[in-house]
């Protein structure tokens, strides 16, 4: 299989680039260049600004892919981008998408948000503009691509390799008795191993799925059992805020559930590594590591 991704230079699409290959794949990456991914001669790297739609066009000529990944697509215009850049080029591509296009909610599925029926927002904050991002990205290539397309809908991606270490400081907080502030510590949020969402995407490039697909462990877990597993750890209590602070605020505080069903994705044949199993793990590990 031929396939260009679009980013994999680090954590999970690195991963899939490394997933890729062991399947014997023959792999691109097309980024600006400025992180080096350790694959030598094993990829071929084409570089470019993914915004630059005439860059990317001369990066690319003459290549034909069986599919495209494209790891970093933000908004409508990447995707009106993409269309043009890939018409002739490619018969699948597959975007990461993010729970964020979803509103609060618990058991969330699929058709809460059809992309082929998308209805335009106006985002009041950061997070909603990201979301809305992410819908209006999936809308473009659901209704005016003339290929198909799939979308990987993640929530949290955690792992020791996670490039923005939320739970890293997390942890660190904790043992230093920095203040957090968890709006609702009874709310259930979704999480993802990176290793499953790098493998979750090979399962979609393999049998090229359509439409959204949902990735998360089946088993959401509430806020404080997150904090209880930490303080066990390290052996201190978390100093938890009542008031809201802006700078202490957990970049897993959420006011209400919000998780995923993944119901779709295990009916098909796909199934991520429960909480239950590996979390602990996870944070017996970065606990040593900071």
């Amino acid at each position: 299989m031929r396939v260009l991704v679009l980013g994999g230079t680090r954590y999970f699409g690195k991963r899939l680039v490394q997933n890729l290959l062991q399947e014997g794949s023959e792999v691109w990456t097309l980024s600006r260049g400025l992180m080096a991914d350790g694959f030598g001669a094993k990829v071929h790297r084409l570089i470019a600004d993914r915004n630059d739609k005439q860059a990317v066009i001369r990066s690319i000529g003459d290549l034909q892919f069986d599919a495209v990944v494209d790891q970093i697509c933000m908004t409508s215009q990447q995707a009106e981008d993409a269309i043009q850049i890939f018409k002739g080029k490619t018969d699948y591509y597959l975007m990461t998408s993010t729970v964020s296009v979803y509103d609060f909610g618990a058991d969330l599925k699929e058709e809460a948000v059809d992309p082929r029926a998308y209805q335009a927002r106006v985002p009041t904050n950061p997070m909603e503009e990201y979301g809305e991002g992410k819908r209006a990205a999936e809308s473009v290539l659901a209704t005016r691509a003339p290929f198909r397309a799939g979308f990987a809908r993640f929530p949290v991606v955690l792992g020791e390799d996670d490039y923005t270490r939320r739970l890293h400081e997390q942890i660190i907080r904790v043992k230093q008795g920095t203040p957090i502030y968890y709006p609702n510590l009874d709310a259930h949020f979704s999480f993802i191993t990176s290793a499953d969402a790098a493998k979750s995407l090979l399962w979609l490039l393999k049998n090229k799925k359509s439409g959204p697909y949902n990735f998360a462990a089946q088993d959401p877990i509430q806020m404080k059992d997150l904090i209880k597993m930490i303080e066990e750890t390290v052996g201190m209590k978390a100093n938890l805020l009542n008031e809201p602070s802006e700078k202490d605020w957990s970049p897993f505080g959420i006011s209400q559930d919000w998780y995923v069903n993944v119901e779709k994705a295990a009916r098909e044949g796909f199934h991520a590594e429960p909480i239950a199993q590996w979390l602990q793990p996870l944070i017996n590990q970065l606990d040593k590591e900071v």
